[in-house]
């Protein structure tokens, strides 16, 4: 190490003043800071001594910044002043030639030199410097007077590697025994003996922690990264019989954490070693460690209440000897990486542009966190400051983003410094929300914030250059939550928007009427699908078309009508008949009878009506006038594609080929000339070769379908087609698939479905207690519990109980109560609970309207102040003999009493009642 840097523990705001040492150029210079913008520190030299011997040791008096004393290679120490290079330092000999290892200043004016081993002699010698320097500038003082002895001599034999002194007991210090252990001092003690030891080979760069001086630290020899925290109240005694030993029992007592490699080199470059060990001055238990190659981290450690203590970092393992209770054991709390080899290597950084030297400040930053001065090899000074936990950000129940800024952490225990602190607070994210509201929020967004779902897939796709296939119908689903869902480069008021989804929906009117649905997620089309299924199972069932002579099966999808499933409870849906399948088959055609439904003629099946009725449940099997009307519907809101294939689906090929005449984009024309080709029946190989071309190139689902029909004129070929809506591959199999494989299908397509949580599933479930599971995993996919319990609660309790949807409803009034939309609860219980009013009239609602929120009771017994006897808790007081029960008046003087316990309730201030 060339040089260093000590920042002064007495600076305060108005002055802050640091020594920069070079130890190459054997000078020090007192320095002030002027200014610091946070990239260059500007700083004016107060005093400079460059008239220093070679030295391998230094320290700073902390009692008197102008002195100073270094430790020669040949064992001499030297104490020199800063502010005057011309006085004669003041030097402490040695008896036999060593190397100095370590200098220490006491703030009594103690200093404690630590040599290298010799035989015979003494290592660790304390000088009284102060009382040295008070002879040395007496008028009568000269330089033949009597020579200079230390006060205490310790550690004969013994080299020390490393001494500091406590700052709250300056009689008392630590140093590193090298190779051996570490050992306490107490200079009051005159047998000479160590107080505690430590048995460890850690012995260099010992920092003492000044505002919890029961712990210290030490480093590893040269490269060796190790780090050991030690609490001095768990040493082991100095015994003759101690020394030397190193024990399993005895071989960590004391230390508390320990990092075993806290810098780890490359293969290719020499080990790191640790150069520089401080605890922060501002705050406990920060340890600052700076290795070899410029790398420079603090741990952050605090007390553990328990092993298994929340938030904890893993790193460092917690030396457990059943010596040190658990409620001294400390834990890394967060490591900071000031500056790592990766920084280095990414930044492109010189060797001599790496720092070299640190030292914590007393002083907090702007952020309230501990600050370092960094020295870096060309001589560049940077004040850094630890970043601390990023902000924590929530959104409140009245619809604000509240960010949080560093709490106040005011001045550690023991500490006498200054500090620079933030207060407290909260700020309200305004931006683009004007006073924060997310009421308003929908309004902000721009049409990118919110892409459109085929824009979302295609941006998607980009990223997936080796996938040829499109997407299918879910996973646009998917990647269109997610890209709405990112965040990334949009506005805060799309954030939030996307944030506070359910809030938005339910101001706006999001309940139970389907067509206020649908325009309120209509830039959703699978949930605008799901609401239009659901209406039209709701007019069917309003118009009881699917129940016949007690039977009724409403709401119920594909899925339960091919496979005749009622549900677990088949009595809510079967009333006043046993359960046999016959007389469902027999209601099923009467259905279909009723409704007029057209026979199906495209494929041989043993049960008909069971197809008819699914078709007519998926919204197909449309005949004359209501095809035509839905084919022209489509076609007007520009869906010319779909119009064409719904037409072709009830085939009728000369209205899917007036509608995508219709069309202006240059694809439908192409698409109609294909389609016309294939109806002429004109087709040879190049003209198959040209259709294929173009279909490769589609993007649109509906057009894929009939360029696939086009190409091998077979129905079947297009349920690979996934792209395509789920309900119109559901349609395609009911009509042309045989029975057998339409309950594969059917199966393995509803068992897909609930896997992957696809709302479009549910033409297949119905809401049935099939459609349970498939929510689940919607809710957990797409964190949609409103859409799921509005959705359900239109069968559950009326057909089905579930305790799942039961916490669902409770979970769902518990988030409109958060978000203070009592109104609208109120609006969901009511309806809600209408709902589950069973089919025929005249019956209670399966759901129990809520308790009355609203009651006057006692205040002895707590009990509601009515006549109702029913409503007196078991456990209350008899009312008096005296007393008439089911009267809250005794009589006309007496005032009013109550009807439970009889005793007298307070009467109003101004009316007296």
């Amino acid at each position: 190490m060339e040089t260093a840097v000590r920042w002064s523990s007495s600076s305060t705001v108005e002055e802050q003043r640091f020594l920069l040492i070079d130890v190459t150029g054997c000078s020090f210079r007192h320095c002030q800071v002027e200014s610091y913008d946070g990239k260059d520190l500007k700083y004016e030299t107060l005093s400079r001594n460059s008239k220093v011997p070679n030295f391998r040791a230094f320290d700073w008096s902390p009692h008197n910044e102008h002195i100073f004393a270094v430790g020669e290679w040949s064992g001499l120490v030297t104490v020199l002043r800063l502010d005057d290079e011309q006085t004669s330092p003041v030097s402490l000999p040695v008896r036999q030639q060593r190397h100095c290892n370590a200098v220490a200043f006491a703030k009594t004016g103690l200093l404690a030199v630590g040599l290298e081993r010799v035989r015979a002699d003494f290592c660790l010698n304390v000088w009284d410097v102060e009382h040295r320097l008070l002879i040395d500038t007496s008028p009568t003082s000269s330089p033949g007077r009597s020579s200079y002895e230390p006060v205490r001599k310790f550690a004969s034999s013994e080299g020390i590697t490393s001494i500091k002194f406590f700052h709250g007991q300056p009689d008392t210090l630590v140093t590193g025994v090298k190779g051996a252990c570490i050992r306490l001092y107490d200079l009051r003690d005159h047998t000479g003996n160590p107080a505690l030891q430590f048995l460890t080979t850690s012995v260099h760069n010992i920092s003492i922690d000044l505002l919890d001086e029961n712990y210290f630290a030490s480093a590893g020899t040269q490269k060796d990264t190790t780090i050991q925290i030690w609490d001095r109240r768990y040493g082991a005694p100095s015994t003759a019989a101690s020394l030397g030993s190193s024990t399993a029992d005895n071989a960590h007592s004391g230390c508390v954490l320990e990092y075993k490699k806290a810098f780890e080199g490359s293969a290719q470059v020499v080990p790191p070693s640790i150069w520089s060990l401080r605890y922060c001055r501002g705050q406990s238990g920060y340890l600052g460690a700076l290795s070899s190659n410029g790398e420079f981290k603090v741990f952050e450690t605090r007390q553990a209440v328990s092993p298994e203590s929340d938030g904890i970092y893993d790193q460092g393992s917690l030396v457990q000897n059943g010596q040190i209770p658990t409620e001294q054991q400390l834990r890394t709390k967060r490591v900071h990486h000031v500056e790592s080899t990766a920084d280095n290597t990414k930044l492109s950084r010189r060797e001599s542009a790496r720092i070299v030297a640190f030292d914590f400040t007393n002083l907090a930053g702007p952020r309230g966190m501990p600050s370092a001065i960094t020295l870096r090899g060309n001589k560049s000074i940077e004040i850094y400051e630890l970043k601390g936990l990023p902000p924590v950000f929530a959104m409140s129940s009245a619809g604000r983003l509240v960010s949080s800024r560093l709490n106040d952490r005011g001045r550690s225990r023991g500490a006498g410094t200054d500090s620079i602190l933030t207060q407290a607070g909260l700020s309200f994210v305004q931006s683009a929300l004007g006073d924060g509201s997310l009421n308003g929020a929908v309004h902000v967004e721009t049409p990118d914030d919110r892409r459109k779902p085929a824009e979302a897939a295609k941006s998607k796709a980009n990223h997936s250059a080796d996938r040829i296939e499109p997407f299918s119908s879910r996973e646009t689903h998917e990647h269109w939550f997610e890209s709405r869902h990112s965040h990334q480069g949009s506005s805060i008021g799309a954030a939030l928007a996307a944030m506070t989804d359910s809030r938005r929906r339910c101001v706006q009117g999001y309940l139970f009427d389907y067509e206020t649905n649908m325009s309120i997620v209509a830039d959703n089309p699978w949930l605008q699908e799901m609401w239009d299924w659901i209406g039209r199972a709701k007019r069917l069932a309003i118009d009881e078309s699917l129940t016949v002579r007690g039977i009724d099966l409403s709401y119920l999808g594909v899925y339960n009508i091919w496979n005749v499933d009622l549900g677990p409870e088949k009595a809510t849906r079967i009333s006043g008949r046993s359960d046999n399948t016959d007389i469902v088959l027999y209601a099923i055609e009467a259905i279909c009878r009723s409704l007029g439904l057209p026979n199906l003629t495209t494929v041989e099946s043993s049960l008909p009506a069971h197809r008819r009725l699914c078709l007519h449940v998926c919204g197909f099997g449309l005949q004359g006038e209501e095809l035509d009307m839905k084919v022209e519907d489509l076609a007007d809101q520009g869906r010319k594609t779909e119009a064409a294939f719904l037409a072709l689906l009830h085939g009728e090929q000369k209205q899917a080929l007036l509608s995508l005449k219709a069309g202006s984009a240059s694809g439908h024309r192409e698409l109609f000339l294909a389609l016309a080709g294939f109806i002429r029946g004109t087709t040879d190989d190049t003209w198959n070769e040209a259709i294929q071309d173009i279909a490769s190139s589609q993007t649109d689902p509906f057009a894929r379908a009939i360029f696939a029909l086009v190409q091998t004129g077979s129905w079947q070929d297009i349920l690979s087609e996934n792209s395509l809506p789920l309900k119109f591959r559901v349609g395609i199999a009911l009509m042309y698939l045989p029975d057998d494989d339409l309950t594969t299908y059917i199966t393995t397509t509803t068992s897909d479905c609930i896997e992957h949580g696809d709302i479009e599933g549910i033409v297949l479930t119905g809401l049935s207690a099939k459609a349970v599971p498939l929510l689940q995993t919607y809710i957990l996919k797409y964190h949609d519990l409103q859409t799921a319990i509005l959705a359900i609660s239109h069968t559950s309790p009326r057909y089905f109980a579930s305790p799942l949807v039961d916490a669902w409803r409770i979970e769902y009034r518990n988030l409109l109560n958060t978000y203070r939309l009592f109104l609208h609860r109120v609006k969901f219980d009511t309806r809600a609970t209408a709902l589950s009013v069973p089919s025929g009239g005249g019956q209670q609602p399966a759901l129990k309207p809520p308790p009355r929120q609203v009651s006057l009771r006692c205040n002895n017994c707590e009990q509601a102040l009515d006549r109702n006897p029913d409503h007196a808790s078991s456990t209350s007081a008899p009312a008096p003999a005296s007393f008439t029960q089911g009267s809250i008046f005794a009589d006309h003087k007496s005032g009013t009493v109550c009807p439970k316990c009889g005793k007298h309730l307070p009467r109003a201030e101004h009316t007296t009642i």
